[in-house]
């Protein structure tokens, strides 16, 4: 069952903002490493003993990762950029309804699925009811590294260096989902309740959290459609980042998301 939160966060400015000029330094750190090496990189222990894996990790894996960290910044081969925003909110049963700066103007509305079993969640569920007293908030953001990742991906493809394709095609994709880990930072650090972040990277990456960050087309959201709603919110066309006709993000290297702050939210799948 989900309680109501205790506290609703003071939103910090109404609308949006975009976010350029980003040290790669800064992003780095939130690489999930066992995403990129063992999920993109196919760096899997299998029946090795556990003294070589690490060899092979230290050797050849992290080479490459620290190589790639500064190719990319010698080259801009990734330019992050951000667009995020907080806007009020109520739910009404599935729906979430999205407000004007006003409190009661309804500018969007996203309709999200329900459990059929298990806990019945709905990701409207994390948020303040139109019959309760008073709104929520909610943020969303969009982040991209750049057209200029696919475009060398494709180069590398290309000439048939299949090997450094699959090396930075990975940590591109890889590095992307950490510019939206350190955007997801920033915003539960405007809303004031980073404290609850774990303390270990490893274990921020595990969702170690107060709150959630949901991306359309996964299991809580998977109405890949929706994506066209947070466009006329955010409108990313600001860092440019398209929407296909099948309503995927373009360049590829980009994500994003519905970050809802209730401490209860969490990964959940509807089907």
């Amino acid at each position: 069952m989900i309680q109501p939160a205790q506290k609703i966060p003071k939103i910090p400015f109404y609308g949006t903002k975009i976010i350029t000029n980003i040290s790669l330094d800064e992003i780095y750190p939130y690489i999930n490493e066992t995403a990129l090496i063992v999920g993109q990189w196919q760096f899997k222990k299998g029946k090795l003993e556990e003294e070589k894996y690490r060899k092979i990790l230290k050797e050849k894996a992290y080479v490459e990762l620290e190589k790639l960290k500064v190719l990319s910044k010698e080259k801009k081969l990734l330019i992050p950029k951000v667009v995020y925003g907080y806007y009020y909110c109520v739910s009404d049963s599935n729906d979430l309804i999205i407000l004007s700066e006003d409190k009661k103007t309804e500018i969007q509305r996203f309709t999200f699925p329900r459990q059929k079993d298990r806990d019945k969640l709905c990701i409207s569920d994390f948020f303040r009811s139109k019959n309760e007293t008073g709104s929520d908030i909610v943020a969303f953001q969009a982040v991209t590294i750049g057209e200029q990742a696919s475009n060398y991906s494709k180069k590398l493809f290309n000439e048939n260096k299949y090997t450094d394709y699959l090396f930075f095609h990975g940590f591109s994709v890889e590095t992307a989902e950490a510019l939206a880990e350190w955007t997801h930072k920033k915003i539960r650090t405007e809303l004031n309740f980073h404290h609850n972040d774990a303390k270990e990277i490893k274990k921020l990456l595990g969702q170690g959290y107060q709150g959630c960050r949901y991306s359309f087309g996964y299991p809580a959201c998977p109405c890949l459609e929706d994506q066209t709603k947070i466009f006329k919110l955010l409108k990313p066309e600001c860092i440019e980042v398209s929407l296909s006709e099948s309503f995927q993000l373009h360049p590829e290297q980009s994500t994003s998301a519905i970050i809802v702050h209730h401490p209860q939210a969490k990964y959940f799948n509807v089907s």
